[in-house]
């Protein structure tokens, strides 16, 4: 059973990153990259999210 535990820490990463970007004296070019990385983070997390939907959708049929 998966309990969307890496999920969970995933997204505590994702806001950490986020919220230290936005609060950071670096370069918009640091930005950017930031930004893009935190863009696939969330990708893979919601991909991951879309297949445990669709496991619990399965095991309930």
């Amino acid at each position: 059973m998966n309990d969307l535990f890496m999920e969970s820490l995933a997204l505590q990463r994702i806001e950490l990153m986020a919220r230290l970007v936005a609060s950071s004296e670096c370069s918009n070019d640091d930005k950017e990259v930031a930004i893009s990385w935190l863009s696939e983070l969330t990708s893979d997390l919601v991909t991951s999210l879309n297949e445990y939907r669709v496991g619990q959708d399965e095991s309930t049929h």
